[in-house]
């Protein structure tokens, strides 16, 4: 996926965006799955232990690890796991970073991932057989920021690859719809080691978010 660009200037310049953040966001998932890494080739049984304490989970959270709301975000199952979600924080992030500013991109990133994570564990408390285990990955902070992109660019049309092969493009906004709806359906019909609970989470928390932060500004330019 490639968003477009802000608009450009008065002067008909191109804006550069901002990358400053987005790319600290990267270095910090590819540092803890490096340390993970080197964990499972020092010593495998403290690689379990440093998941179970930093993955996100029901469990964990009833016996006090608040911090796991954060840390799961910053782990990943896999190098395929890993590189999807950074290969779209590479190409979300820039675009959100320079709309926002840093700092309200970086809120808007951990706020809808945290959001997604403790919807999902809600479901975990309620429905354990579906959705009992585990989460790790930054999707539901991703899903926020694709959320505020369809939110704050809606008309924008987006580059994307209809089931990874067919190129094509389409309006934010529906982009937005669309992920919406297909983590909707994940929920419902549980399809897939996939958390689309904590990806429903992470898009509705960046949409209210989003909106939020755009309604301040606002006010802030008045």
């Amino acid at each position: 996926m490639n968003p477009p660009p802000p608009l450009p200037p008065p002067r008909g310049e191109p804006l550069p965006l901002e990358r400053g953040a987005t790319r600290v966001l990267i270095a910090l998932n590819l540092a803890f799955f490096a340390y993970e890494q080197w964990l499972y080739r020092v010593d495998p049984g403290r690689k379990r232990w440093f998941e179970l304490n930093h993955a996100l989970s029901l469990e964990g959270l009833l016996r006090g690890a608040w911090w796991q709301c954060l840390s799961f975000q910053f782990l990943h199952g896999g190098w395929i796991h890993l590189a999807m979600n950074l290969l779209l924080l590479h190409s979300l992030g820039p675009v959100m970073e320079t709309t926002l500013g840093r700092w309200r991109f970086v809120l808007l990133y951990l706020v809808s991932g945290t959001l997604g994570g403790i919807l999902h564990v809600a479901g975990a408390w309620m429905m354990p057989d579906s959705f009992g285990g585990p989460v790790v990955g930054a999707s539901a902070g991703l899903c926020g920021l694709l959320a505020a992109l369809g939110a704050l660019h809606s008309e924008e049309r987006l580059r994307v690859l209809l089931f990874f092969v067919i190129p094509m493009e389409i309006r934010a906004k529906f982009v937005l719809l669309g992920g919406i709806v297909l983590s909707a359906l994940g929920v419902v019909f549980v399809v897939g080691p996939i958390a689309h609970l904590a990806h429903l989470g992470g898009f509705i928390g960046g949409l209210a978010l989003a909106l939020a932060l755009q309604r301040n500004l606002q006010r802030s330019t008045r």
